[in-house]
């Protein structure tokens, strides 16, 4: 996880936040307190290769295949039952079991990615998780309770660049948010995640910075969308596409591919 600080902002600077929170309210954008605590975090570079192309061998009763992206596609022989009213333990389980996931361990299940049948499993990196669809598991589970499958994606040779640096509050994220008019009046901000996120992608590698990713829900709809702002600079991060869904429950898995 990401360690947090106490905020070492000015006295200004916090008062400038403060009055754009209460903009924010005004417009009736509803969201909880934000956190004011600063914490840390490093640039980090991982390969675009992603190797588990190298590793299915060790996989057993499944039928497995890297496609030419990277990404894992996997049918299982025998299905698992899984406890849908409490996934996390017995995902858990299959997850560190190396015949069944390359890097199971390495993962760690995200309650807030997951929606019913598609339950997603989040890679571990320096002190955070890739938040992404560069690093991720979907586990997927059909009406019956069982697991069928799954993907996966892999960042692998995950290094960092530099020593560890200090990461705004997501006070201040959520200012930077409002103040590049990324949410719009009424809106709601249904949560916020600090994690990592792909900054620059280069020809063998790429390079991820801590990032807070809100996700909003405009008014009078179901839609919700992401929005990345770097939480080193307070700058957005703007998507290529656009990162709205139907609805929240299906913004595990979808959203999460483009928001790079």
């Amino acid at each position: 996880m990401f360690v947090q600080t106490s905020s070492k902002s000015t006295k200004t600077t916090g008062d400038t936040a403060t009055t754009v929170i209460r903009e924010m309210r005004s417009d009736n954008i509803s969201f909880k307190d934000p956190d004011t605590h600063e914490g840390t975090g490093y640039y980090i570079a991982g390969s675009n290769e992603s190797g588990l192309k190298q590793s299915l061998s060790q996989l057993t009763e499944q039928s497995a295949r890297v496609q030419s992206s990277g990404k894992l596609t996997s049918t299982l022989r025998a299905t698992t039952t899984i406890d849908t009213s409490k996934p996390k333990s017995d995902l858990t389980t299959f997850m560190k079991q190396r015949t069944n996931v390359i890097h199971g361990s390495e993962y760690v299940y995200d309650a807030d990615l997951s929606s019913n049948g598609d339950y997603v499993f989040v890679q571990k990196v320096a002190d955070g998780e890739i938040l992404t669809a560069a690093g991720q598991v979907h586990l997927f589970v059909n009406k019956e309770k069982q697991l069928t499958g799954y993907t996966q994606t892999y960042v692998a040779n995950v290094k960092t660049l530099r020593e560890k640096a200090v990461t705004i509050s997501e006070k201040k994220a959520l200012v930077a948010l409002y103040q590049y008019n990324q949410v719009s009046s009424s809106s709601r901000i249904v949560w916020a995640k600090l994690g990592y996120s792909r900054l620059l992608k280069l020809k063998d590698s790429s390079v991820y910075v801590p990032t807070w990713i809100f996700a909003v829900r405009s008014k009078n709809s179901s839609n919700v969308s992401l929005h990345r702002i770097n939480a080193f600079t307070g700058s957005s991060m703007k998507n290529s596409n656009s990162a709205t869904t139907s609805s929240l429950d299906t913004t595990a898995g979808m959203v999460w591919n483009i928001v790079e």
